[in-house]
């Protein structure tokens, strides 16, 4: 299987078999899917995949044919899907924007997966912030790519579920996520 990029600027291949038994024959959407390796991973056990990306790299995503979106997840009405996959580069702010609108969506009933790289502080303490506030299930997984800068390591999973109600508590979500990181020793502002 060829890819576009080598870790640590794409997922790594070990993440998609690790998650196999949450996006088998679903449809899933990876958020910030850059050049669309980790689409490509995760097609081999999904249904489908969707990217949405918003910067160039979508260009390469496009000519592999594969059924991408140009946008910014801030501004855009996200892809429906059952299952979305994230590592954004922005962790502690988008992760918690984005599983806040994703479980604000009455209608969703699926799983969100937030990833972190244990290799790039603070992405471990957000990943497992978010497994706190929302209840989530923590899952590493670890990989060897080869023997280059962040090659090879271990990556934390948040797996979080659709709530059986849909309540919508943003700012509860918000400050608890915040507290946590703050706690380990990181700071977060609310920056507009």
């Amino acid at each position: 299987m060829k890819t576009y990029r080598d870790c640590p600027y794409r997922s790594p291949m070990a993440i998609s078999v690790a998650i196999k038994d949450i996006i088998e024959d679903k449809v899933v959407c990876d958020l910030g899917c850059a050049e669309g390796d980790n689409m490509i991973f995760m097609s081999r056990f999904a249904r489908h995949v969707k990217g949405l990306e918003s910067s160039d790299r979508i260009k390469v995503a496009l000519e592999r044919g594969l059924d991408v979106v140009r946008g910014d997840y801030y501004q855009i009405e996200l892809p429906n899907a059952d299952v979305y996959y994230m590592w954004p580069d922005n962790g502690p702010i988008d992760n918690v924007f984005l599983v806040k609108r994703i479980m604000a969506n009455p209608d969703f009933k699926g799983h969100i997966i937030v990833v972190g790289d244990y290799g790039c502080p603070p992405e471990p303490a957000t990943v497992s912030s978010c497994a706190k506030v929302w209840g989530g299930e923590l899952r590493e997984v670890e990989f060897n790519e080869g023997k280059g800068y962040r090659q090879s390591g271990k990556f934390i999973l948040a797996v979080l579920k659709a709530p059986s109600s849909h309540v919508s508590r943003p700012w509860k979500w918000w400050w608890q996520v915040k507290r946590a990181l703050n706690d380990r020793g990181f700071t977060v502002r609310w920056m507009r």
